[in-house]
């Protein structure tokens, strides 16, 4: 991906959603003064890895906030049906703060419209007791946040992120802050990861920071002032002491060739893929990830092919009857997947099963970027019991792509009516299929991909945040921007608690509740609602509070 010729990309986000790879980067521009660069994320789609175009930037800096000087270095996670970025934020203000370095976060439900939950960051040197914290000297890092879930720890998030050591301040380091009640907004210091200082890693800066996990290991790669920037460790354990980090220097020596102009690399699990990606001079270069033996690893080119949608022309159907199967491609000709199905059990588990006896596709034959497929499936196993309904998805064999779960009943007893089943679309209704797309509409507008996976917005919708990061939490998502009044109310109809009485912009937005009235008072446990107005519209939801 190249940036426009007015800015070169930086550090950035890689992520997917509904069949379009999103590129969120930092845009850096040469020729203006510092002041005056870096104050937005560059926001780019494709559908291949190959094309890419260009969206609106995004998140620029709040000239009345505490990031009013720069943004740096995204980084996106999904988690309560909501996208998280964080992000380093540059406050500047005399007296105060002096370029410095903080970390915050924003939330949007589609990847397009970002909104800032908090007016303060979420993260910030003062809280690690091992951390340099000096607001009024601009050479003080805390940047390049990084966000997992902790695998020792269901409910809890770590952040890794690059941080300046109070015992050795001209040095960086990863540290560690971790989420313990899952709340996006509260963090506590963990530790910093020594096997990182400049006493073992042999550079002064060491920064953003990313980790993966393969068959068991952990690597964690960082960007160091070396002539080959980027080098990496493996574990066993994210959190492990140096001692159980094993230090693999610079990725030049596995690869074997220069990677000078390589740094701020990010990776992405891509079905049963590993992308990995990484900034360099000018542009973010991807590759796929081809694994040999022991901790070591390839790069080469990503595929071609890729599956954008499949879709079922309908959500359920009998045994014998047909449905369609519609497959948005991008570059068609490159197919060389084949098809896996999976039947789930009442159980919840699922089980691969044979596409012959299914009567679905294997290698489906593609002539265009938009194909339709025939299907006529048959139930399976064959103890299945009639009053018992099959339901089924394929998926391509490399966890790319997968269609929604269809749902195949047994055909009803008796005689076939004249013209027979199974034979021709006819009964399905015309309008269950979508409308012809151009062939080559996803390749050259990789946009519209976007604009189709995303569902109409209504004016005003609230939900709530079910085992949410924020704690007890809901979400409001307005169409255009306005003034919204969120309430609280108890099963009598009366007012606990008004959550919030301002304007809001256009776009997702979280509002956490503490279980307390506007007293300050606990709340009892039990049902309450929420409602959201606005001067035209009015949305609802229920939360449980518990505790």
């Amino acid at each position: 991906m190249v940036a426009p010729t007015d800015s070169r990309p930086k550090d950035f986000a890689f992520i997917k959603k509904d069949g379009v790879y999103h590129l969120f980067y930092i845009r850096h521009n040469d020729f203006l003064p510092p002041f005056a660069t870096e104050n937005d994320f560059g926001h780019a789609v494709s559908t291949d890895l190959y094309r890419w175009q260009q969206l609106p930037a995004v998140l620029p800096v709040d000239p009345f906030g505490w990031d009013n000087l720069h943004v740096w270095a995204p980084h996106i996670i999904e988690a309560g049906g909501l996208y998280w970025m964080f992000y380093t934020g540059v406050t500047e203000k005399p007296g105060e703060f002096s370029d410095t370095q903080r970390i915050g976060v924003a939330v949007s439900s589609d990847l397009m419209t970002w909104n800032r939950p908090y007016v303060q960051p979420v993260w910030e040197n003062r809280l690690a007791p091992w951390a340099w914290w000096r607001p009024l000297n601009a050479y003080m890092s805390c940047r390049d946040p990084f966000v997992m879930a902790d695998p020792a720890a269901p409910g809890q998030y770590l952040m890794y992120y690059t941080a300046s050591l109070k015992s050795d301040s001209l040095a960086t380091v990863v540290g560690v802050a971790r989420s313990p009640n899952g709340d996006m907004a509260e963090w506590v210091d963990d530790k910093p990861l020594m096997i990182t200082h400049r006493s073992l890693s042999f550079n002064t800066l060491t920064e953003s920071p990313h980790l993966f996990a393969h068959d068991g290991r952990w690597f964690m790669f960082i960007t160091a002032n070396a002539g080959q920037p980027l080098s990496f460790y493996t574990t066993a354990d994210p959190l492990a002491e140096p001692a159980q980090w094993i230090y693999r220097g610079r990725l030049r020596n596995m690869l074997g060739f220069d990677t000078s102009l390589w740094f701020a690399s990010e990776s992405l699990r891509d079905g049963d893929h590993d992308l990995f990606a990484f900034a360099a001079a000018d542009r973010i270069e991807l590759r796929r990830i081809e694994w040999g033996t022991g901790d070591n690893f390839a790069l080469t080119e990503p595929a071609f092919f890729h599956v954008v949608d499949m879709n079922w022309t309908r959500p359920s159907v009998r045994a014998g009857d047909p449905v369609g199967l519609q497959i948005r491609t991008s570059n068609w000709f490159a197919f060389q997947q084949q098809m896996k199905a999976f039947v789930r059990l009442p159980s919840g588990a699922q089980l691969p099963a044979p596409l012959d006896s299914l009567g679905l596709p294997a290698r489906p034959v593609f002539r265009s970027d938009s194909t339709m497929v025939t299907c006529f499936p048959r139930r399976w196993p064959s103890t299945l019991a009639p009053s018992e309904p099959m339901v089924v998805r394929l998926a391509l064999d490399d966890g790319t792509a997968s269609t929604p779960w269809l749902t195949v009943s047994d055909a009803p007893r008796g005689p076939v009516p004249p013209g027979g089943r199974g034979d021709t679309l006819r009964d399905v209704p015309e309008r269950e299929f979508p409308p012809p797309v151009a062939e080559d509409s996803l390749v050259s507008d990789p946009a519209r991909a976007v604009a189709r996976a995303a569902a109409p917005r209504a004016a005003l919708t609230a939900r709530t945040l079910r085992q949410s990061p924020l704690g007890l939490a809901v979400t409001f998502e307005l169409a255009a921007g306005a003034d919204v009044r969120a309430e609280v109310f108890d099963l009598q109809g009366r007012r606990v608690r008004v959550l919030a009485e301002r304007g809001f912009e256009r776009g997702a937005h979280v509002l956490p509740w503490d279980g307390r009235d506007d007293s300050g008072v606990r709340a009892g446990r039990g049902l309450y609602f929420v409602r959201f107005s606005t001067d035209t519209h009015m949305a609802s939801t229920r939360i449980l509070l518990e505790r």
